[in-house]
């Protein structure tokens, strides 16, 4: 998967969908030392997709999330 820069003209709708649509993923280790003594810990392990994008990349949802089925379109 390559990188995708953001172009000019890219509103936050637009980079929320792409977001979406590609997914992301955050992973880190955060350590706070002082002296030697480890004060703080963080590890962080996060994806953000769409529940079509999540199951495209084979990610686990809980046990009561439905995604075989479409979504209902709405007329505005």
């Amino acid at each position: 998967m390559g990188v995708i820069h953001a172009t000019r003209g890219d509103t936050l709708a637009d980079v929320v969908e792409r977001i979406l649509d590609k997914g992301l993923v955050i992973n880190a280790d955060i350590a706070i030392s002082l002296a030697g003594t480890e004060l703080l810990n963080i590890k962080i392990r996060a994806a953000l997709a769409s529940f079509e994008t999540a199951a495209k990349w084979g990610l686990a949802f809980p046990s009561d999330v439905r995604i075989a089925k479409p979504l209902a379109k709405t007329n505005l």
